[in-house]
């Protein structure tokens, strides 16, 4: 691992550490669906994007969702747009980890989707040049908050 994914790596376990220290302000089963969540996408960085894919040989964004809520939400859908439509809206700036983030690069809606982990971060299967793969991005880039629509919140299931 390089310096600056330790670097991340450690920054990221000290949220989750602030996240479970939160506990007298959140309902518990909401919590641990969101650290379960948390650190199931994070084990899955670095697999390849693949547009369709929603296994460990790759995965496209909505995919990557799928694959990480499918037992967790069992109507959860699998196309992006469809999953932005389901759930709870979240005030802009109000995102938990857990929420899953929604944004429009491709000029139609919810086109790209992504995991909330905290602290501005999501976690994401992202397509290009550089970005090829289960990866995690800030919010504040220019990129992403030009075309952020919003977060969603999942129900959890009994």
């Amino acid at each position: 691992m390089t310096a600056a994914g330790k670097i991340s790596a450690a920054s990221l376990i000290i949220s989750l550490i602030f996240l479970s220290t939160q506990a007298a302000t959140a309902d518990d089963q909401t919590e641990e669906l969101s650290l379960a969540v948390i650190l199931e996408s994070v084990s899955l960085k670095g697999i390849p994007y693949i547009w369709g894919g929603s296994n460990l040989k790759g995965m496209d964004c909505s995919g990557f969702i799928y694959t990480i809520y499918a037992e967790r939400v069992p109507d959860l859908p699998r196309r992006s747009i469809d999953q932005y439509r389901y759930g709870t809206a979240v005030t802009t700036g109000k995102e938990e980890p857990g929420d899953l983030v929604f944004f429009n690069t491709e000029g139609w809606s919810a086109s790209h989707v992504g995991i909330y982990l905290g602290d501005g971060r999501f976690i994401h299967a992202a397509s290009g040049e550089k970005r090829n793969g289960i990866i995690i991005s800030s919010l504040d880039s220019p990129y992403y908050r030009a075309r952020y629509l919003g977060a969603r919140r999942l129900p959890v299931s009994d």
